[in-house]
Formats: structure tokens, sequence, C-alpha cells
């Protein structure tokens, strides 16, 4: 009996689901929410705020997995962060922790973000239930790709690696990276906006930092010291917006 629960244990290992590795080391942004019990797509290109109201800039919710299943990602005014394990038999995905941030966004956003978040943002007693099934990554032709997976019960989350809007704002009044080039390290000054995020890749997209920022003034600075001579990418995320800044390392 041993023996055979032994068998149908490893062939079920064998045959788990093998994930892209794609699916991993990306930044992945949230650009729709199919419902296929009821038909209705909730996330089209982005998160409108304020109940819809077309004067706000949209806001662009991301998650980012890493190989170890760790993850960190955006909603609407929210961070979260957290670990996922792998079913060994089935090959899905699940929340094992989960930890997010408690602003309020607003009255709907309030109710729309846990929706935003999905599986990431919930431990499951039941291993059916909440998973992430069949995560699919696609390449689009144009150097980006694309990533789905499905949910139980009945919802399918669609990402892109790219953001969704080119909603270009920052300025260098509103935020400063410096010195550039530099050797050792680069340090971000806020003025009048709030970076919640940064990611720090090479010019072919290779990430090489990412980290959800709680306090930049406690995390200021990303050292360069151990990279190649060469350009650098550092993105700088505020919630609603994006700024990419090139960086040359001497």
């Amino acid at each position: 009996m041993k023996i055979l629960f032994f068998f149908l244990a490893f062939t079920g290992l064998l045959n788990a689901q093998q994930i892209d590795p794609a699916f991993f080391e990306q930044t992945w942004y949230l650009y729709e929410i199919f419902d296929s019990d009821t038909g209705e797509t909730f996330i089209v290109e982005g998160y409108q705020p304020y109940n819809g109201n077309p004067s706000i800039a949209q806001i662009q919710p991301r998650i980012f997995i890493g190989e170890n299943l760790e993850f960190s990602g955006f909603g609407i005014c929210n961070t979260i962060s957290g670990t996922l394990e792998q079913d060994a038999l089935t090959g899905d995905l699940r929340a094992v922790s989960s930890t997010s941030s408690s602003n309020s966004c607003g009255f709907f956003e309030d109710m729309d973000e846990p929706y935003i978040f999905g599986p990431f943002a919930i431990i499951p007693t039941d291993p059916n239930l909440y998973t992430i099934v069949q995560p699919t990554v696609t390449d689009n032709g144009d150097g980006t790709k694309s990533m789905k997976f499905g949910t139980q019960p009945f919802v399918e989350y669609r990402y892109r690696n790219t953001p969704i809007l080119n909603n270009d704002t920052f300025t260098k009044e509103r935020v400063n990276v410096y010195p550039n080039p530099a050797q050792e390290k680069i340090y971000i000054a806020e003025n009048n906006t709030v970076v919640t995020a940064l990611q720090l890749s090479t010019v072919t997209g290779t990430i090489i930092t990412h980290k959800e920022l709680t306090s930049l003034s406690a995390e200021n600075e990303v050292d360069i010291s151990s990279l190649d001579h060469g350009l650098y990418l550092l993105t700088l995320f505020s919630g609603k917006q994006t700024q990419t800044f090139k960086i040359v390392k001497n």
C-alpha cells in the first residue's frame, strides 16, 4: 500500500504543471479580470478610480513573483507581499502567507481592491479554492508578454509585463535621481510625489532589483557597486504613474 501511494505521488509530481519560467521575475500589470460565471469584465486597461470618474488618472495594479515564490505588488492604494507554494500533484499555486497595508482608498475602491489582489490576498483552507490555476505566458510579438491564470471559482486574471498607460508625468522637479553617472549608489529624492516601488533592469529587460517601498526615506538608495559598467534602467512607480531613468554605471 505504501509503495502504491509513493508511486501515485511520484507520478503526480512528474505530471504536475510546469510553469513557464517567464512567469517569474517579471512585474505583471493587471489589465483585465474576467468573471466567466457572470460574463463580466471587471477591469479594462487599468483601474479607473472614484467609481469610474474619467477625470482621474487610471491606476496600474501590479504583481511581481520571484523564482522563490515570494511576491509583492500594488493594488489601488495598498501594497501586498507574501509567499506562494505549488501543489506537487496539480501544479497549482496558492498563497501560504500574505500581508497588505490597510490604507483607505475610497468607498468604491475599498470594495474593489480585495478583488484586484485576488488569490494573492487569500490563504485558502480548501486547496481547491482561490488557487492560481494554469498560469500561461504568451509572447505578443512586439517584445512584450501577456500572462493569465484562472482561479477557483470562475475568475480569470490577465496581465501584461509593460505598463498599460504611458502616463509619464514625473518631472525632475518631483523626483530626482542622483548621481548619474554613478559608481557605488544611486539616491532617490521625492518632492511632491510618493514613490511606492522601484525596479532596476538591464536595457534588454532583465530585472536586477525590484522592491515595493514602505518608506522611501528609509530605502532611498540603490546599490549598483556590483554591476558591470554600462547603461541600466531605473523605473519608479507612484501608484498611478511611472517614470524610467537611464542610469550609467561608471
